[in-house]
């Protein structure tokens, strides 16, 4: 299996856009008025909307990074060769024309505390701050309005939350947006990954057509899982060993086929070559749907395995990172610079997937939304 996959291997550089391509689609070349596009990252993590937007022809400047994890600045430095310092976006300000913000969703999630009130995932409304066109005290925070603005969240955002959602839409109303919300799947836009996340892309209502935009169609699918695989991988190293307790609910069955247990009427699922085995939380009999031909949500801490070969072992920092839609050389620079594996993780599982903001992007150029300043 593993020859045979080698002579095919991937180049992970599969997402950079032929213009050629995007010119016969009607898509204006972004850059068209010889201006770069001014990106604000808040909650920046290791800046997924400035490589969708690399990947998609542009070479935006960041006016400004807003991260609070010393270790996300780092790698955030080392991937696009640049120097920002850790600060808090409670006390920052500036001015740009598009801003992303993927505000931390612990509190919102399926892992969290279920309050919208403990801290962290409160944040947005620091965002909601920095854009008011006309606070109550003071001067605004930006000198002029982004003409779009795009936040990341969990699912739970538009149901179990969803007052917050409704206040955050109707306060970007008031500041002049037109907002749209959806929820979309990683494995929607070529990553074999199963992550759902919501997108509220708000748009200034005199931009034009801020009222024709619709989320991006579904892609056919172009890889599996298996191609973000790394084959080189040795079974034996210590980074992709099983725990004891992870091992504890995998066994084969008579005909020699793994399974793994989980919380159904059967008991458990058989497992086949190339397909994900999430391993966390090894001890809840209620656990479900631990295998699949996709890879799970990547969270901070995962504990996913892949089987080929016969063989089982954990997912590398690496291979997150690729199911994130980051390249190598991203991965290289971040431990060059002694950010561990689990810190990678760790930043995997915070980011926003690439490709979907990818999508997301290439309407708003189709649109006309998206143009260079003057």
């Amino acid at each position: 299996m593993a020859k045979e996959r080698e002579k095919n291997d991937v180049v992970l550089d599969f997402r950079n856009l032929d213009f050629s391509t995007m010119k016969e689609k009607g898509i204006p070349d972004p850059d068209r008025d010889g201006q770069p596009l001014k990106l604000l990252e808040l909650f920046g993590g290791i800046g997924a909307p400035r490589r969708a937007l690399q990947n998609i022809g542009y070479d935006p400047r960041s006016i400004d990074y807003v991260e609070v994890l010393p270790y996300a600045v780092l790698a955030y430095n080392q991937i696009f060769d640049c120097g920002p310092k850790p600060q808090d976006i409670r006390i920052w300000d500036m001015s740009p024309d598009i801003v992303v913000h993927g505000s931390p969703c612990q509190d919102f999630s399926n892992e969290g505390k279920n309050n919208m009130n403990t801290g962290r995932s409160i944040l947005f409304e620091r965002t909601l701050q920095i854009l008011d066109p006309t606070p109550a005290h003071g001067n605004p925070e930006l000198s002029r309005r982004p003409k779009v603005v795009i936040w990341e969240n969990v699912p739970r955002l538009l149901w179990k939350f969803k007052d917050c959602h409704q206040y955050y839409v109707d306060v970007m109303e008031e500041f002049g947006y037109i907002s749209y919300s959806d929820v979309l799947t990683a494995s929607d836009y070529n990553i074999p990954q199963n992550r759902d996340r919501v997108f509220v892309v708000s748009i200034l209502k005199n931009v034009p057509n801020a009222e024709n935009f619709v989320f991006p169609e579904k892609r056919q699918p172009r890889w599996k899982l298996k191609d973000f695989i790394d084959i080189s991988v040795d079974f034996s190293a210590p980074e992709v060993q099983l725990t004891e307790r992870e091992k504890s609910i995998l066994f084969r069955l008579e005909d020699g086929t793994l399974a793994v247990r989980e919380g159904t009427k059967k008991g458990y699922k058989e497992i086949n070559e190339w397909q994900i085995i999430n391993l966390s939380i090894p001890g809840s009999k209620n656990r479900r749907g631990r295998v699949g031909d996709n890879a799970k949500t990547i969270t901070t801490s995962p504990r996913q395995a892949i089987y080929y070969d016969g063989k089982i072992r954990m997912l590398t920092a690496k291979e997150y990172l690729r199911l994130m839609g980051f390249k190598d050389i991203d991965y290289k620079k971040m431990r060059a610079a002694g950010i561990t594996d689990n810190q990678i993780c760790s930043l995997a599982g915070n980011s926003i997937c690439v490709p979907v903001l990818e999508a997301i992007f290439l309407q708003l150029v189709k649109l006309g939304i998206i143009k260079t300043p003057a």
